[in-house]
């Protein structure tokens, strides 16, 4: 039973993996990673893991790492956690060493398009045209304007919109 026990404790024992430091331009880095374990696993620890990387690369150049942006995902049903860290290392009495300035990007982008209906003027003359129109249609029912007099104002009325 012990050995069995020694046996399965790395099977149970948490596994977090990183793509090592990655440049991604000058002075410019990225560590990613992803970290799975029958009991789950959050984004936060494996970027956890990722600052720790970034913090001791940075340390073995002698600079302060700052971070430029992350983001993480947590472990759902059929997906590890991930999470990316990317960073810059930077000299003790760089003007961008300081806080973090971290801006959250857009899961998703909406773009407007022009519609093709006509401009509000337009669409408020029709909706007066069609007011009128039914002033007219009440003013010859109720015996003040004749057939005539009703067709010339309605065709006039048109004709001008």
């Amino acid at each position: 039973m012990r050995k069995l026990s020694v046996l399965l404790l790395p099977v149970l024992v948490a596994c977090t993996t990183t793509t090592g430091v990655v440049p991604i331009g000058q002075d410019t880095y990225m560590v990613g990673g992803s970290g799975k374990s029958p009991g789950g696993y959050s984004g936060a620890e494996v970027k956890a893991a990722a600052f720790r990387e970034a913090t001791q690369f940075c340390a073995t150049q002698g600079k302060k790492m700052q971070v430029v942006n992350t983001n993480e995902r947590d472990m759902s049903f059929g997906v590890n956690a991930t999470a990316e860290v990317q960073f810059m290392c930077l000299a003790e009495g760089d003007h961008e060493l300081g806080r973090p300035k971290l801006q959250r990007s857009a899961d998703q982008v909406i773009q407007v398009v022009p519609s093709a209906q006509p401009p509000q003027a337009a669409r408020g003359q029709s909706t007066d045209t069609y007011a009128e129109l039914l002033k007219l249609e009440d003013l010859r029912k109720r015996g003040i304007l004749n057939d005539a007099e009703f067709e010339a104002q309605k065709k006039k009325l048109l004709t001008t919109n």
